[in-house]
C-alpha cells in the first residue's frame, strides 16, 4: 500500500516537514552559511527556556540528511544521519552525541531491522525480525503523511516504533484529536491546524508515560509543533520533556 503513495509522500517529507521556527540572528546566520533548509528550536517545557536547536540539510544524492544539534549559544553537541532507502517512515539513522559520547542508530540488511545502541566505543546490537509496521526515528512525520486520510476520518493507528536505546521497540497509539484537548493549541493562532497525540498503545504502559501531542498545517500537511519527550538528553544525561516550534524556511 505505501509503495503506491511513496512518490507523494518523499516530495511532501523532504521539502516541508520537519522545518522550525526560530528566532534570533544566529539560526538565521546558521541557514545562510551551512546551507540548512530545516531548523528547529526547542523549549523547556517547564521553564519555557531555549535549550537547544536543531539544523537538517536537504536530501541530497545519496538519499541521506544530516542534522545538527546546537547549543543556544551556537555549539555542536550531536549529530545525526539520516538515509532513506526503503519505506520512508524507516530511515536507517545514526546518532552521536560529544557530551558523554554516546551513539544509537538503526539500520537494515536485508529484511532485518539490527538497533544499535553503545557508549565510549562500547556497542550493543539487537536484531528486530518483525519490523514491517516499525516506525524509525523521523519516520513519524512520513508514517502520519501517509496515513492523513484514515486519521482525519477519525481512525486510530496502531504501530512499532523502534527505541535503540532500549534494543527494543513499543507499540503506539495515534489519533487525530480536537484543539481543545492539545497543550499546543493556542486560541487565535494556526486556527486551521490539525492535531494528534501519540501515545502507548497498552493501558499499562500509558500510566508511565506521558503522550506526545503534534500540530500540522493541514495546506500541505506541514509539522507546526512538537510536544513531549525529546530524543535528545539534557546536560546531566537525564531525559527532557521540550516543545519545539517548526518552519518552513527553504
Amino acid at each position: 500500500m505505501f509503495s503506491v503513495k511513496r512518490p507523494n509522500c518523499l516530495r511532501n517529507f523532504f521539502a516541508h516537514s520537519l522545518f522550525v521556527f526560530v528566532t534570533g540572528f544566529y539560526a538565521t546566520s546558521a541557514l545562510a552559511e551551512e546551507n540548512y533548509v530545516v531548523a528547529g528550536s526547542a523549549y523547556n517545557l517547564d521553564t519555557n527556556e531555549l535549550v537547544y536547536r536543531e539544523f537538517y540539510t536537504a536530501i541530497d544524492e545519496n538519499k541521506a540528511v544530516r542534522v545538527d544539534y546546537v547549543t543556544p549559544d551556537g555549539s555542536t553537541f550531536a549529530s545525526k544521519t539520516l538515509v532513506y532507502e526503503g519505506e520512508p517512515f524507516q530511515p536507517s539513522f545514526n546518532f552521536e552525541d560529544t557530551r558523554d559520547n554516546q551513539f544509537v542508530g538503526a539500520r537494515f540488511e536485508g529484511a532485518r531491522l539490527i538497533l544499535t545502541e553503545g557508549m565510549d566505543g562500547a556497542k550493543n546490537e539487537k536484531v528486530i525480525h518483525d519490523n514491517a509496521r516499525t516506525v524509525i526515528d523521523a519516520g513519524f512525520d512520513a508514517y502520519i503523511q501517509l496515513n492523513w486520510d484514515k486519521l482525519v476520518t477519525g481512525k486510530r493507528l496502531k504501530f512499532d516504533f523502534a527505541m535503540p536505546n532500549r534494543l527494543s521497540s513499543v507499540q503506539l497509539e495515534l489519533r487525530q484529536i480536537k484543539g481543545s484537548e492539545s497543550p499546543v493549541h493556542e486560541p487565535g493562532f494556526g486556527s486551521e491546524w490539525i492535531y494528534f497525540r501519540i501515545t502507548p498503545a497498552k493501558m499499562f504502559i500509558s500510566l508511565f508515560a506521558d503522550p506526545i501531542h503534534l500540530a500540522y498545517d493541514p495546506n500541505g500537511k506541514y509539522l507546526m509543533r512538537f510536544h513531549g519527550r525529546s530524543n535528545i538528553d539534557d546536560d546531566r544525561g537525564g531525559p527532557q520533556d521540550v516543545r519545539i516550534e517548526y518552519e518552513y524556511t527553504n
